[in-house]
């Protein structure tokens, strides 16, 4: 939830949570912004979208954000290497375009970052992006996050409060 809430940050609250069908899950995520029960095929339909797919041969470009209706951003969380599920559970079933943000696997804000970079007018081999990040607890404990992450001015962006909660776990 910190990572969404830190993305819908990002777009000034511009985003749209598909397919989202438990009760619980709907209430928490309608309080950072518009929440829908549809999958993005049916729900855009006709339009010129988008899939971020890590297994796209192209980057995104920041043409390709004036020339879209919506980006569509995965968020399949739950395995640290890509398992293919973005192909196959949104992008070929919606013959959507698709593009990729690098090889990197990154973090669902991370990832919606780096859209908004690339849509602000950066390329992406103008990003930097750091292979994993490790944070600190104490002089015996840390936790590696196997993910990518934006540098910018020699800083990962990382989810505003996420260090905070790692420590208290």
């Amino acid at each position: 939830m910190l990572e969404y809430k830190h993305a819908v940050k990002l777009w000034n609250g511009n985003l749209l949570f598909t397919r989202v069908s438990d009760t619980k899950t709907k209430k928490v995520l309608q309080k950072l912004g518009s929440v829908t029960t549809e999958n993005a095929k049916d729900l855009y339909t006709g339009k010129n979208c988008i899939v971020l797919d890590p297994q796209a041969k192209r980057a995104l470009s920041p043409k390709d954000c004036t020339n879209s209706d919506a980006l569509i951003v995965g968020g399949l969380l739950g395995y640290e290497k890509p398992q293919g599920r973005t192909t196959s559970l949104i992008s070929a079933p919606s013959g959507f375009r698709t593009r990729h943000l690098g090889p990197l696997q990154l973090s669902i804000d991370g990832a919606v970052f780096v859209i908004k970079a690339i849509c602000l007018g950066l390329y992406l081999k103008d990003i930097e992006i750091a292979n994993e990040l490790e944070i600190i607890h104490d002089a015996v404990h840390s936790t590696i996050l196997p993910f990518g992450y934006p540098i910018i001015e020699n800083k990962p962006v990382i989810t505003p409060g996420l260090v905070e909660y790692l420590s208290k776990q």
